[in-house]
């Protein structure tokens, strides 16, 4: 498999990465078996800069976890829903999930290489996945194939923060168009966070040569504003430090620090019905 070129899709090692340790940990909180048959050597290497970062992988796995909690209800009260990941790195969530009909969207190694190591067509579930080059193609025409007016969860982990504003809002009139029933997860970071916690994993993953670029003063106003209503938040910090995942006391996160607390949330949006005029 030829090496990743897209700065972005390299992260996909360090979030893969994150989950093998937590899978080879004595007490793992996701256990996905997945993550070290999906890396080689290029992503070992790439994972080694990371291994060390203690509070960041402790929110990267309860991130992941959240989001496996999320989707599980959904999955149990309508177990043919359809899932869209954009952005899909190397996730197995269709692998080891009871239930959906998935879609993966991501560059093409990291499709390949998914595919030589758990082909679509061996998933449990049913599962499509589509290459992109995301600087080249576009994603409504990726997608377009796939429109339905029937309810559909988007997700869009660990991405949000390297698209710029306009991305953003491209994507979500894309997927407004395509599934008008959608509701969006994804994760974000208020500048605040980045500016007084975030440095040094922003510091490592600009190494791969991806940067930060969306992290508004108040991301989920931002998200709002481009035709969502927010459902759902979770303080991914809190969360981490309530499951032991990083050693800072839950009860300073939840009183003592609210850059910390509330800066880096998970977050549940559903497409906002558009308002009708008045008769």
């Amino acid at each position: 498999m030829p090496g990743m070129s897209n700065p972005v899709s390299k992260t996909a090692w360090y979030c893969t990465g994150v989950r093998m340790q937590d899978a080879r940990s004595s007490n793992p909180l996701v256990g996905d078996a997945w993550a070290e048959r999906f890396l080689d050597d290029e992503g070992r290497r790439v994972f080694e800069r990371f291994a060390d970062l203690e509070y960041a992988n402790g929110a990267n796995i309860v991130r992941h976890w959240l989001i496996d909690q999320w989707l599980e209800a959904r999955l149990a009260a309508q177990p043919d829903r359809r899932i869209i990941l954009v952005g899909a790195g190397f996730d197995s969530r269709a692998l080891r999930l009871d239930g959906g009909r998935w879609i993966e969207v991501d560059e093409a190694a990291v499709i390949e290489r998914k595919q030589a190591v758990a082909p679509a067509s061996a998933s449990p579930n049913p599962l499509i996945r589509i290459a992109i080059d995301f600087a080249r193609e576009s994603l409504a025409d990726k997608l377009a194939p796939h429109a339905t007016d029937a309810p559909v969860t988007v997700v869009m982990e660990g991405v949000v923060y390297y698209l710029d504003a306009a991305a953003i809002a491209v994507s979500a009139k894309t997927l407004g168009i395509l599934f008008p029933r959608h509701e969006l997860i994804c994760d974000l970071q208020s500048n605040a966070f980045v500016q007084r916690w975030g440095k040094r994993i922003i510091e490592r993953i600009a190494i791969l040569g991806a940067r930060w670029r969306f992290h508004p003063s108040d991301p989920v106003a931002a998200i709002e504003a481009l035709g969502y209503e927010r459902r759902e938040c979770l303080s991914i910090a809190l969360r981490a430090a309530e499951l032991k995942r990083v050693r800072v006391p839950a009860m300073m996160i939840r009183y003592l620090l609210p850059s910390l607390r509330d800066g880096y949330r998970l977050c549940a949006f559903a497409r906002r019905e558009p308002t009708l005029p008045s008769p």
